[in-house]
């Protein structure tokens, strides 16, 4: 995805100005952007400040170190094989009780064969 020309702390200054009251055309004729972008930038960042922008870009960029360290641990875990002795046994499928068998809240009520 193309990146944006606009830092996450000018979109916030825009947004800004759009809750003060300036007319978001005029805004996005400054800022040369269309009326879409804005309203897509409105729709991610809301109503935060900079400094919440400025939170939130760090949180995303430690939850992409986390992520890349996930699918690092989970190809790990996959390339190492387990011996067939030390492997778990197969679970146990469900248990039915049988067609005749009635609980629950309506277990007073039999059908008829």
């Amino acid at each position: 995805m193309r990146r944006s020309l606009h830092t996450d702390e000018e979109i916030a200054f825009l947004l800004g100005e759009a809750a003060r009251g300036i007319p978001i055309a005029e805004i996005c004729a400054s800022a040369h952007v269309s009326l879409g972008t804005f309203y897509r930038w409105r729709r991610r960042l809301g109503g935060l400040k900079p400094a919440g922008v400025v939170r939130l870009d760090r949180a995303e960029q430690e939850n992409a170190v986390l992520r890349a360290e996930v699918q690092r641990l989970r190809a790990a875990l996959a390339a190492r094989s387990v011996p067939a002795d030390r492997a778990l046994p197969p679970r146990p499928g469900p248990r039915h009780r049988g067609a005749e068998a009635s609980v629950g809240r309506f277990a007073f009520v039999r059908t008829a064969n």
